[in-house]
This record gives C-alpha cells, sequence and structure tokens, in this order.
C-alpha cells in the first residue's frame, strides 16, 4: 500500500476567500470560532452567532 508523502518544498496553495451567498445558510469562519459569514442585502458581513439579526 502506498503512502501519501508531503513534499516539504512544495508551497502551501494560497487561503480562499469564503463568501456567503443569498439563500443559503451562513458559513463557519475558519481560526475564528463562533463567527458566522452571513450575505446580508448583498453584503459580506461576519457576526457572532449562526441567526442573522431581524
Amino acid at each position: 500500500m502506498r503512502h501519501l508523502r508531503i513534499v516539504p518544498d512544495e508551497p502551501d496553495p494560497p487561503p480562499r476567500e469564503i463568501a456567503a451567498t443569498p439563500d443559503w445558510p451562513p458559513i463557519a469562519i475558519p481560526g475564528r470560532p463562533g463567527w458566522w459569514r452571513h450575505s446580508i442585502n448583498g453584503q459580506q458581513v461576519d457576526l457572532p452567532s449562526k441567526t442573522p439579526p431581524q
């Protein structure tokens, strides 16, 4: 059985921008426990709650 070998000279891939989209649930923000990205009126908003304000 072959195993995955991590090559130390290989650079890490660049981080990806997390974007919430309308009509989809909020997205948990990596590295920021408890924070969620919402799409509110077309704007990307980070909130400390999974439920957006009404």
